[in-house]
């Protein structure tokens, strides 16, 4: 099917593409061949093909790939080859492929890129490698000087190697997560100075070395989550001082030092084993240490007087006591969560916050709060 400079034949049962079959769709801008049966793509597959920007070929069973098929499509700006049975890519596969920002090989059977398999790829921008069988992260990625973006998750990643991101400048984004990933030194990531989000979830870590702020100053969102993190120095994260997002679930972390990150507005610390936590975090806006054994709380959980926490999360806290006047302080709190906890609530102990949109409690209280009618929205399990 073709029309508006596209041809869409997916899902057509496609099981070979001949040579030339495309040498008259010289003003063709994307053509999707997803969802078929093909399993090699052969040398002039595409050829004539000069104008094409957009190629897709996921969920095919392409395993083999000729070297110079892809070698007309100068222009060609995303790639898709996710969901295959590639092992093995030729270093010169991309060679001619000048223009291409995004490729995607998601999803495929790949235990090793050789070091110059993405060469010259100036104008890339994006690259997926996530679901494979790669176990280390080698210097794939020299002279990508428009590399935005990287992800490698749900690999069999165990080391990454000091030099792979070196003189990445322009990277902002790596996730890493569902590896199994055991140490990141101090050089891991240098050269990715202006590196803005990390995830590193799920991995195995046993050693993370306290100055890795220092190559990548300029972070904001960082993710850890469902590692065992106990090791680490409660003042480990006070050198991120950009950062505005952290997600630390599942981390064995029982106490933690935060005051210093100005810029925080979202930090999730759900699941540890924090039995105490008071920071000076002016900028948080939202909070959730649910599922930690807080107990009592009667200190200030934010000890800035200007908070400009929205949304609280304290399920399952274990807690027998708490100051009511001290969660009153929030003034622009919206969402206030309580459920799981060991303490008895009265609809009174809710007046006094201004800007209350929602609280949650345990559905004992669905029938006890049944006959008042507060400002604000009442929400069970």
């Amino acid at each position: 099917m073709s029309s508006n400079n596209i041809i869409d034949l997916n899902h057509y049962g496609l099981s070979l593409i001949d040579p030339f079959v495309f040498v008259r769709c010289t003003l063709i801008q994307t053509l999707d061949l997803s969802v078929n049966n093909l399993t090699k793509l052969y040398s002039k597959s595409f050829y004539g093909m000069w104008n094409l920007k957009k190629l897709y070929l996921s969920f095919n069973q392409i395993s083999q790939l000729e070297s110079d098929v892809f070698r007309e499509l100068n222009l060609l700006n995303i790639l898709d080859l996710s969901h295959n049975l590639i092992e093995n890519l030729d270093v010169n596969l991309f060679d001619n492929l000048q223009n291409l920002k995004c490729i995607d090989l998601g999803s495929n059977q790949i235990e090793y890129l050789n070091q110059g398999t993405f060469k010259n790829l100036t104008t890339l921008e994006s690259l997926f490698l996530n679901k494979n069988k790669l176990m280390s992260l080698d210097p794939l990625f020299r002279n990508l000087s428009s590399f935005k973006f990287l992800d490698v998750t749900f690999n069999q990643i165990v080391t990454i190697h000091n030099d792979t991101f070196k003189r990445l400048d322009k990277l902002k984004t790596i996730f890493i997560s569902n590896n199994q990933i055991s140490e990141i030194n101090s050089e891991t990531f240098k050269g990715a100075d202006n590196l803005e989000c990390l995830k590193a979830n799920n991995n195995r870590f046993k050693s993370i070395h306290r100055n890795l702020s220092i190559n990548i100053p300029n972070l904001k969102e960082l993710a850890m989550s469902i590692n065992n993190l106990s090791f680490m120095e409660p003042d480990f994260f006070e050198s991120f001082l950009n950062l505005e997002i952290l997600r630390l679930i599942g981390c064995s972390i029982k106490e933690i030092n935060l005051s210093a990150l100005v810029n925080l507005k979202i930090l999730n610390l759900y699941n540890n084993q924090i039995t105490y936590f008071s920071q000076n975090l002016s900028s948080l806006k939202t909070l959730n240490v649910s599922d930690n054994p807080l107990n009592n709380l009667s200190y200030p959980l934010i000890t800035s007087e200007n908070s400009s926490l929205e949304e609280l999360d304290l399920t399952n806290c274990s807690l027998t006591f708490i100051d009511m006047n001290i969660l009153r302080n929030f003034k622009n709190l919206k969402i206030l969560s309580l459920r799981y906890n060991l303490l008895t609530f009265y609809i009174t102990d809710f007046d006094g916050f201004p800007n209350l949109d929602e609280v949650h409690l345990d559905l004992i209280y669905k029938s006890r709060f049944s006959n008042f009618s507060p400002s604000f929205e009442l929400k069970y399990p």
